[in-house]
């Protein structure tokens, strides 16, 4: 099994293993692929040939023909920073199953940092001028369609079980998956008994709130305390439960013995992009598992649901609503409807939530003097940005600078097509090549030439998005900012839109000081270094309200 290794004293090895979940599933046959036997043979390997080890490289469970893995991301870092300068595969379909990215870094990547790469039972050594090198792309394409072909046959066994109803994902609050049938629920009494109390007390005319305190202060752990606590994982939440997770279990068709599955999909076997699915697609199969609740009563609590949907009404628009932030627990601060005497108060949701379970602090503050304070100070930071840089020179365009996004952008849509096209024409000379009709040297020698020029057309791309990104972003940044400003000093009121526009969020602390955070880098430096036009701010800050 041994190579040839010329002055491996100079070699400093990482080696890299992959399992992905379909080798998990051919390991039930065969254990050929798996973590240990693919480390064994490697260190075999660099036992024999008296090599230099390093470092290990592991990605277990990760698909190849993605190349954004935490294993691989790991050993890219280390050849970038030299510490590493040999990478050893068990084959070529380790290192991954997409044809054109395999052929960028065995061919392109690792040449250019002066990385050795081996692939041991595909005798594949990059040092070594060999047939075997040259049929690498061969065997890249395969494995790609290897993968695609996998890929096919997964979703349509996983397809098969969704229709069977063979729940598939993880066992929802109040179920857990059968010991003698991993796709099949089984209540989980514990929990099922928290699922109908939320049930009976919606029906009985609580709402979703009161249910949530009832929760809390019974000190039922909330679901992702309860699994920590199944798994013997110490929990670092609140544990205090919320509406959204009562009104989420109240909707949850599941607890009815019904199983609803293919919601989402993968946008392609290469992608981890899902896109959501139209309701009428989805898996639904009923009667697969026991029953928490009648399908009478969860119909009874959807029509609930449905008519209280949209029933509150909000009175107020408040210009900094939904930007203020508690700065000790992160939550939102909701403002308050007017009192008696017509004063707004701010305060901590958090608090006011769950603030009887020692949760946070009040962080009360009259709204009115802090709105009344931020217009001035925002203003004070507008005049300044307005008077560093002038808007009637952020406003001049450059011609020049139009026509050359053109050209790029024009330049973009052209190697797109062309990289199209080339992967098409390797289609169609494996097919060829299937057929018999060119001889493998043939193929190499028109594959090879095909797919560098795919690399090369790739480069580009990436060289001319850099480009456009950097000079779309500055631009577009500088004018948006500059019309902003503009359009905010000459408004006579401001509106909730262009607030949002400026600013990120807004921290306040216990003590009322206040922290802005802008969208825009120039105005956040401007509040962070030039303290001298903030006296508004620091005047709200002091008062007592």
């Amino acid at each position: 099994m041994s190579f040839n290794i010329m002055n491996n004293i100079d070699y400093k090895v990482g080696i890299y293993i992959r399992l992905s979940k379909e080798d998990e599933e051919k390991e039930k046959y065969s254990e050929s692929e798996s973590i240990q036997n693919q480390r064994a043979l490697l260190m075999q390997y660099i036992k024999e040939n008296k090599l230099n080890f390093i470092a290990e490289y592991v990605d277990d469970g990760i698909s190849g023909t993605s190349f954004d893995r935490p294993g691989f991301n790991k050993m890219i870092e280390d050849i970038e920073n030299v510490k590493i300068n040999m990478v050893i595969t068990k084959d070529l379909s380790r290192l991954g199953r997409n044809y054109v990215q395999s052929g960028y870094y065995t061919e392109t990547y690792f040449p250019e940092h002066n990385v050795r790469y081996i692939a041991i039972l595909d005798n594949i050594d990059t040092a070594i001028d060999s047939a075997n090198n040259d049929i690498a792309p061969f065997k890249s394409i395969l494995n790609e369609m290897y993968a695609k072909d996998t890929s096919k046959k997964i979703n349509s066994v996983l397809q098969s079980k969704r229709k069977q109803g063979e729940y598939l994902g993880t066992a929802p609050y109040g179920y857990k998956k059968d010991p003698e049938n991993k796709y099949h629920l089984i209540i989980d009494e514990e929990a099922a008994k928290v699922v109908k109390l939320i049930f009976e007390k919606y029906l009985e005319g609580y709402g979703t709130m009161q249910i949530a305190d009832y929760l809390s202060e019974q000190k039922i752990p909330i679901p992702s305390d309860y699994n920590k606590k199944k798994r013997g994982t110490k929990s670092i939440t609140y544990g205090l439960w919320a509406q959204s997770t009562v009104r989420f279990i109240l909707s949850n068709e599941i607890y009815t013995g019904t199983v609803i599955q293919g919601k989402r999909k993968k946008l392609s076997f290469k992608s981890k992009k899902f896109i959501d699915v139209p309701e009428e697609d989805w898996v639904k199969v009923p009667n697969m598992h026991e029953a928490i609740v009648s399908v009478e009563d969860y119909e009874r609590a959807k029509r609930i649901i449905e008519s209280t949907k949209g029933s509150r009404v909000v009175e107020n628009d408040y210009l900094f609503k939904g930007l203020l932030r508690c700065y000790d627990c992160k939550g939102y601060i909701g403002i308050r409807s007017p009192d008696k005497n017509g004063n707004i108060y701010g305060r901590c949701q958090r608090y006011g939530r769950y603030g009887k379970f020692d949760v946070c602090s009040p962080h009360n503050f009259n709204y009115q003097v802090f709105e009344e304070s931020m217009i001035l100070v925002l203003k004070e930071i507008c005049k300044e940005y307005s008077n560093k840089k002038r808007l009637e020179e952020i406003a001049k365009k450059s011609k020049t600078k139009e026509d050359k996004e053109l050209d790029l952008k024009n330049r973009l849509k052209t190697y797109g097509t062309q990289i199209r096209k080339g992967t098409r024409k390797l289609e169609l000379l494996y097919e060829d090549r299937l057929s018999e009709i060119i001889t493998v040297d043939s193929y190499i020698e028109n594959a090879n030439r095909i797919k560098n020029e795919i690399i090369e057309y790739q480069e580009k791309i990436k060289e001319i998005q850099q480009e456009l990104s950097g000079e779309e972003n500055s631009k577009n940044k500088d004018e948006k900012l500059n019309n902003l400003v503009d359009e905010f000093l000459n408004i006579e009121k401001p509106t909730k839109e262009i607030i949002r526009e400026f600013i990120d969020k807004i921290e306040i602390h216990s003590d009322k000081q206040v922290d802005i955070y802008f969208n825009f880098k120039p105005l956040q430096e401007l509040n962070e270094n030039l303290n001298s036009f903030c006296v508004a701010k620091k005047e709200y800050e002091k008062k007592d309200v």
